[in-house]
């Protein structure tokens, strides 16, 4: 008997996991067919499938619950390259904190700085374009990445959302405003790459 572990996180996409990872299950027992829940399994985390028309393997699976945002921005940052991917953590952490969406802040990274990989000469760990005018090479600098996203979350939620500024829109217009007259270009990229994490 094989064991499998499944992680299924509480995120919109649960189901999306629950399928793959059943498929994933029907991979490993052998079968070409769908495995099903055993009907005598405990009523807890913990319960056996059966391949469909062969009971007699049966695979001890175990369900854990976690975040999948975490792992989300990771594979995000990871297929960019970024020097931030390992603060995928602090930037959900810092997201919890001010009820931000956990997307905006890397996305804002991606459109200013490609993820932290092109900061602006000068402008220690700032990949958020903080103090970075146009035809400017210098900014806002920090003393590390976990400071940078630590700021820059406070600073969205109390220069932003707190004063109503909730739409991408609003936020874009004051964050770079040369993109209001460019069709909200800021707006635009932030928006596709928050897009594309989920």
């Amino acid at each position: 008997m094989r064991k499998v572990v499944l992680v299924i996180a509480f995120f919109p996409f649960t189901a999306l996991l629950l399928i793959a990872n059943l498929a994933l299950l029907a991979h490993y027992s052998g079968e070409g067919n769908a495995p099903r829940l055993n009907a005598n399994a405990p009523a807890s985390t913990n319960f056996n499938l059966t391949a469909a028309g062969n009971t007699s393997q049966i695979i001890n699976a175990t369900v854990i619950a976690a975040d999948a945002r975490p792992l989300l921005l990771q594979a995000f940052m990871l297929r960019h390259d970024s020097p931030l991917t390992q603060y995928a953590d602090t930037f959900v952490a810092e997201a919890d904190r001010y009820g931000l969406d956990y997307r905006l802040v890397p996305s804002i990274a991606m459109c200013e700085s490609n993820l932290g990989k092109h900061v602006p000469l000068k402008a220690g760990f700032n990949a958020f374009g903080i103090a970075v005018f146009t035809g400017t090479n210098k900014g806002k600098n920090f003393d590390s990445w976990v400071s940078s996203i630590q700021w820059v979350s406070k600073y969205i939620k109390e220069q932003y959302y707190d004063k109503g500024y909730i739409d991408l829109k609003d936020i874009g217009a004051i964050w770079a405003p040369p993109s209001k007259e460019n069709g909200y270009s800021w707006t635009n990229c932030v928006q596709h790459f928050m897009n594309s994490i989920i």
